[in-house]
């Protein structure tokens, strides 16, 4: 199963700025110490430096702050979206970014990747409520069915994957929707203490369904013996190599921002 770029990590946050929250497409900025880049506002930069007229409505065009936009656009938009992380790298490396584009932690949430995306099904054929999407720091009364989804753009490619479950309450998705070839190794989930683990590689010669941009199909569940809850504060986190999610095990699920 192979997607059409090098793995490159798109995700969505609420960025807080001042007295305000804005929501946006982000990007992971490597060796920032676990800061994001604000794409949009950096493609916005990028073209007024080279004197483009209405930089902002051309960067929504070619760079837009939803990721569901993004794919919509396919490849090519991909592709847009890489170049623009390149420069803030290179800006970065050079100057160092401002952190109105590539905030600090503690001043961005990272929601799932689609908090809206354009359906939702497992491998069975089940449509799964795609407008209560659940993200990292969900608190939630369960999960199951930890698994990798896998995400569908435009000329018949699929545009990456993430890190998936299911829930009493709704559905699971990673923080980082991961543009390139499925990894093989293991998915691991730990509840407390206890960990259990399965192999992926299974799912390298599967061939999912025909997907439209933002259209998310859960891969079959490997087999893997969920760990028990021990009490009711016990974090759950589902590993693999390329993501680590971490929810919150509680009676009643709880959203930690309005997504």
């Amino acid at each position: 199963m192979q997607a059409p770029l090098t793995e490159i990590k798109f995700g969505t946050a609420i960025l807080k700025e001042g007295g305000t929250e804005r929501r946006t497409m982000v990007a992971q900025l490597s060796n920032g110490e676990g800061r994001v880049v604000d794409l949009n506002r950096v493609e916005w930069l990028r073209l007024a430096k080279l004197g483009e007229g209405r930089p902002d409505a051309l960067a929504d065009a070619m760079v837009p702050p939803s990721l569901r936009q993004l794919l919509d656009s396919g490849p090519r938009g991909i592709q847009r979206a890489r170049h623009t992380l390149l420069y803030a790298e290179k800006w970065h490396q050079r100057s160092g970014l401002p952190e109105r584009l590539a905030p600090l932690p503690g001043s961005y949430k990272l929601l799932s990747c689609l908090p809206r995306p354009l359906s939702i099904r497992t491998s069975q054929g089940h449509f799964l409520d795609r407008l209560n999407i659940h993200g990292p720091g969900s608190t939630l009364p369960a999960i199951s069915d930890p698994t990798i989804a896998i995400v569908g753009s435009t000329d018949d490619k699929y545009a990456g994957y993430c890190i998936a479950a299911n829930s009493p309450a709704g559905p699971v998705l990673g923080a980082w929707l991961c543009i390139g070839q499925l990894h093989t190794g293991e998915i691991s989930v730990q509840i407390g203490a206890s960990k259990n683990s399965a192999s992926i590689e299974a799912w390298a010669d599967l061939i999912p369904p025909e997907l439209n941009p933002s259209e998310v199909f859960l891969l079959p569940p490997p087999m893997l013996r969920l760990p028990n809850i021990a009490s009711p504060d016990d974090q759950i986190t589902i590993e693999t190599s390329f993501e680590r999610l971490e929810i919150t095990y509680g009676r009643e699920p709880i959203h930690p921002v309005v997504q």
